[in-house]
């Protein structure tokens, strides 16, 4: 009993865990919006720019961007829905909201993602979802963006 106890907690530590999405609830996506005001409503006043389209991590690194108040980008995703910017943070410990389509699965490596797919409802009608990202130190983060091929997105990111 005990051998097979701890074989399943090492399977359980060493297996690599994919975790889903964590969607919001109404009563967390107010909060945030009432806690969150002046970064949410910044998003809807980001306008998108047309950005050309990395289609590889390698790609990314020479379309690098700075980010220091805000940034927005018009996307399109190739065909295999994918989509990377090499983001050039500047400070430690940047807090952001980054606002993508509701559609779009963002990852950031080396990041934190504190509160995903939060519906902004200062701008219903632009359709975004906010996720809160929030990096340890200045340097370069890869952002990943997936979602349907060739698919057009907004992203835009905003000072938290």
């Amino acid at each position: 009993m005990k051998k097979t106890l701890s074989a399943l907690l090492t399977i359980a530590v060493s297996s690599p865990v994919i975790a889903a999405p964590q969607i919001p609830s109404d009563a967390e996506i107010k909060g945030r919006n009432t806690y969150f005001i002046t970064p949410y409503q910044a998003t809807c006043n980001v306008t998108p720019v047309n950005q050309v389209t990395a289609n590889t991590p390698d790609e990314a690194i020479q379309l690098e961007q700075i980010f220091d108040k805000s940034l927005g980008y018009s996307l399109t995703l190739n065909a295999k829905g994918q989509a990377y910017v090499q983001l050039a943070i500047k400070e430690w410990n940047e807090k952001m909201v980054f606002a993508t389509n509701p559609n779009v699965k963002l990852t950031i490596k080396g990041a934190d993602i504190n509160g995903q797919y939060i519906t902004n409802l200062y701008c219903i009608e632009q359709k975004l979802a906010l996720h809160h990202v929030n990096t340890h130190e200045w340097g370069s983060y890869l952002v990943e963006l997936h979602g349907r091929p060739n698919q057009l997105i907004s992203l835009r990111i905003v000072k938290e």
